[in-house]
Parts: C-alpha cells; sequence; structure tokens
C-alpha cells in the first residue's frame, strides 16, 4: 500500500482551576457550566501510515486533546505484518532507516536508547482483528512492564474490531494519563467520601504540590551549581597560571590546554546562567523547563569545577612542584577505592560465579602491586608523566573488562530469559554510561579528558547490578498477573530502549 507521511507541531493553551492544596471535586458532568479541556504537553507528531489503516485528521483531532504529564514527541507507525514478525526489531529497524531523530543523540546513551520525550506506537495489521501492538519510550518516559501491558490492552477491543483509528487513540490516551504520572495523580491516591444527598466526590491533592517540589528541585540545583561555580571562581587565578605552565608536546597536557582554550568563555556563560536563575520568578522556577534549566547549570558548572582540578593537577605533576605527590594520589584514588571495593561484589557469591569472581580477586592482588609501583617509578623518576597516565589507565581498563565478564557472569545466573537478561544489560549499562555516576569521581585527568563510559567504578556496577536485578523482580511479578508484553530487540546489537509488544 501507499506509504503516507504527516508531521505536525502542536501548541496548545493551558487551563488552571485552583481549588487549594486539597479539593474536593464533583463529577464531570455533575458540574455545571465548566468544561475541562485537555491536551496539554503535546509536542511533535509523526504518523508513518505505511498500512493505509488510519483517519488521520480523526488521529490528530484525537491527540491534540490528550493531555500528557510532561511535553511529550508522539510518533505513530503503522505496518502490514506477519504473525512470526517481531514488531520491536522491525519498529527499530524502521527508524534507524527512516526517523533516526526517533533514537537518543545524547552522547552518553551511544545511539542504544530512544530519545528523551518519545512516545512511539506502533501497529502491526497482520488480518481482520488480528496483529500487535507496540509502544516504545524515551528513558525519561519508560514505564514498567505491568503499565505498558494496561496501555495495550486499552486498545485491544478496538483493535479486534478492526477499528484501528479507534485503538490507536485508545493506547495514546491510556499512556498519556500513565507516563510521568506524577505521584498526586496516582489512582492509590484517590478516594471517595460522602457527598451531601448521597453522592460522592473526589479528593485530589492539587497541583500546587508539583509546583512546590519543582521549586525545591530549582533551588537544589541552583545552589549545587553555585557551589561549584563559586570554587571554580576562587581557584581561576591558580588554572590560569597552572594552564600557562603545562608543558608543549605532551599528550594529556595539550588535551588539557585545549580544554582551557574553551575554559572561560564557558566560565562566563555559567556566570551569566546563574545570575539569570537567581533573579528567575516563582513562574520560572515552578515550571520544568525552569528546572532543566537549573540542572544544565549545575552539570556545566560541575564540569569546569572538575575540569579545574585536573588542570591544576597536570601542572603539579609535569613541573614536580612540592604538591605533585598529592596531585598522583588524587590520580590514583579512583582506581585504589574500586579494588578496596572489589570485595563487595566476591563475597559469597554463588558457585556458577565462582570463576569470575577468582579473575577479579587475582585482578585486584596484580593491581594493586602495579599501582604501588608506578607511583614508585614515577617518584625516581624512572618514568614520565604521560607514559605514568598511560599505564594508570591500561589498569583501570583492565578492572572495567573484568567487571563486563562478571556482569556476564551475574546476568547468566539471575535471568531466566533473554528478556530478563536484556533487561538487565539495559540497566547496568545505563549506571555504567550515566554521566551523572561519573561526577562523584572527582576532577582527575584520565577522567576529565576521557568518556565516563572507558572506566567502570565498583560503586556504578553495583547500583546497575541493583537495578537491573529489581526491574526483573518487578517484570515477574507484574508477568504473573499478565505475561503478554514481549521486550528486547533481536538483531538491535546494544539496543536497549524501553518499550515492548503484545498480540491482539
Amino acid at each position: 500500500m501507499a506509504r503516507s507521511n504527516l508531521s505536525r507541531r502542536v501548541v496548545s493553551g493551558v487551563a488552571v482551576l485552583s481549588f487549594g492544596l486539597l479539593n474536593v471535586v464533583a463529577p464531570a458532568q455533575a458540574v455545571s457550566g465548566v468544561q475541562i479541556h485537555a491536551g496539554e504537553n503535546l509536542g511533535e507528531v509523526s504518523i508513518e501510515d505505511t498500512a493505509g489503516v488510519i483517519n488521520r485528521d480523526r488521529l490528530m483531532d484525537a491527540l491534540d486533546e490528550l493531555d500528557f504529564n510532561e511535553p511529550t514527541n508522539v510518533a505513530v507507525y503503522t505496518r502490514d505484518g506477519e504473525y512470526s514478525d517481531d514488531i520491536n526489531t522491525k519498529t527499530l529497524e524502521f527508524a534507524r532507516k527512516s526517523h533516526p531523530e526517533w533514537i537518543s543523540a545524547k552522547a552518553e546513551d551511544y545511539g542504544d536508547y530512544w530519545a528523551d520525550g518519545l512516545l512511539i506506537i506502533t501497529l502491526s495489521v497482520e488480518g481482520s482483528g488480528d496483529g500487535q501492538i507496540g509502544t516504545y519510550f524515551g528513558e525519561d518516559r519508560k514505564v514498567t512492564t505491568s503499565q505498558m501491558e494496561s496501555i495495550h490492552e486499552a486498545g485491544y477491543d478496538d483493535f479486534n474490531l478492526s477499528r484501528w483509528t479507534d485503538g490507536v487513540i485508545a493506547v495514546a490516551d491510556k499512556a498519556s494519563a500513565i507516563m510521568n504520572r506524577p505521584w498526586y495523580k496516582s489512582p492509590a491516591l484517590w478516594w471517595t467520601v460522602a457527598a451531601g444527598g448521597g453522592g460522592t466526590g473526589i479528593v485530589l491533592i492539587s497541583s500546587a504540590a508539583m509546583r512546590s517540589s519543582r521549586r525545591n528541585n530549582f533551588a537544589q540545583e541552583l545552589q549545587s551549581g553555585t557551589e561549584h561555580l563559586t570554587n571554580v571562581t576562587m581557584d581561576l587565578d591558580e588554572t590560569e597560571i597552572a594552564a600557562k605552565t603545562l608543558p608543549t608536546g605532551s599528550t594529556h597536557a595539550a588535551e588539557l590546554e585545549r580544554r582551557f582554550a574553551d575554559f572561560m568563555s564557558k566560565y562566563r556563560e555559567s556566570f551569566d546562567s546563574q545570575a539569570k536563575l537567581a533573579a528567575a520568578e516563582k513562574k520560572y522556577r515552578s515550571s520544568s523547563r525552569g528546572v532543566d534549566a537549573a540542572k544544565k547549570f549545575k552539570t556545566d558548572a560541575q564540569n569546569l569545577d572538575l575540569t579545574d582540578d585536573a588542570i591544576i593537577a597536570a601542572a603539579a605533576l609535569y613541573t614536580r612542584s612540592a604538591s605533585w605527590e598529592d596531585a598522583w594520589r588524587a590520580q590514583t584514588k579512583p582506581l585504589a577505592d574500586d579494588l578496596a571495593q572489589i570485595s563487595t561484589l566476591i563475597d559469597d557469591v554463588d558457585p556458577e560465579l565462582m570463576g569470575s569472581a577468582a579473575a577479579l580477586a587475582s585482578y585486584r592482588e596484580t593491581a594493586t602491586q602495579s599501582l604501588e609501583s608506578l607511583g614508585t617509578q614515577l617518584k625516581a623518576e624512572q618514568i614520565d608523566v604521560d607514559a605514568a597516565l598511560d599505564e594508570l589507565s591500561d589498569l583501570r581498563r583492565g578492572l572495567t573488562e573484568r567487571l563486563d565478564e562478571f556482569a556476564k557472569a551475574q546476568i547468566e545466573a539471575y535471568a531466566e530469559n533473554e528478556d530478563e537478561k536484556e533487561e538487565m544489560r539495559r540497566e547496568m549499562e545505563r549506571s555504567r554510561y550515566s554521566t551523572a555516576s561519573q561526577g562523584p569521581r572527582g576532577g582527575t585527568i584520565l577522567d576529565v579528558l576521557n568518556p565516563g563510559s572507558l572506566y567502570w567504578s565498583v560503586g556504578s556496577y553495583n547500583a546497575g547490578y541493583t537495578a537491573g536485578t529489581n526491574s526483573v523482580d518487578q517484570s515477574r511479578e507484574s508477568s504473573s498477573s499478565s505475561g503478554s508484553v514481549s521486550t528486547g530487540y533481536s538483531g538491535g546489537g546494544s539496543f536497549s530502549g524501553s518499550g515492548g509488544s503484545s498480540r491482539f
């Protein structure tokens, strides 16, 4: 069938009804003269109706009326399918070929996740009333497996009657209510109370709570960023002097010099951002846009703080100033901490993990000795700074390689099927590649000059493994009652975007 294509941006007006912190609201049909219009937070809409089964105008009108909890772009993809199709993989293949913007372009995601703020609905039509429905989410919009099941179920009745447009609308409607649902909109927080004449009302905590929470987040991010920027300001003269003493011809020093070339302009930008955020009005502080801006300011200021630490440490090492040994200890601290924490991974492991645990234990011993030897050689000037940093990098990458192997063994031991393995890999990779998890390790030369994913810390590993097992446990609990959602992407390489499909 002919392929159709529609892309459109929708900007909706927002109506706000304020009742105070706790409100008793009668059912909508009983409120005379009040019409509540939805349609908030719908962003870009893209419809790829390759199966030719969608009434585009009706779908667009319906999407216009939906109220998403956070700004969300919606993509609808329909296709002629077969019973044996893996539509998760088919959706990924279509996105890579025709809509690369559906895939995250963030450097730390390495193209392995769907773009933030995105909902994809895939309808695979196999015949009258038969087919599969899939929903896929940016990591900031992902839902649990049981929630995904309920989203799919919303469209089953219409799909079984070949009412394809109605089914997609029902799926989008359910997804809009569930994705990023604020805690105060949770069904568990709704309850009925007696009202006059035997009627009932609904008590709902107002959106004032959400605005207050955003203002608190805004204030925390602004304060943290300001503290980092203050550190940078206090060290500014020392950083500039240190940058001028970095030797030419050194690989690491040359890269730090290039970083410093942009340092001052980024510092001024962060200083301007701090001033604007500090002067922001209450309305802006209460908005998600304001919180995002405060988070960006904090991240930028933190990066500056880490960079100047690395430049100052490098200058001390290359010039062998009075503080060079302190600077070297700062460079080795991340690895030393990781080696000390290995016992948290390998103590009391199951028998099937003994082999990989032994490899980690053995590496802990050899790496500890190598680290001590490296410091001794550097002190005796038997090795220069560049060579010492390169060997330190090799040691840290060696630990990362063994953590990779241990992760494979742990996943094999815990997961019961391929979907669970993929679920655990996804959570562990997100913890490893998360830029947020790299900050606490400090401004060492290697951490500033290399991508965070190059070195896997034991703390990040532990957090990722815990998240992976928790995610699998939740899926097992939800599958005991539903179990029809299929996740994962066969042949998708390392792609781990959230989402899945089910048959109707």
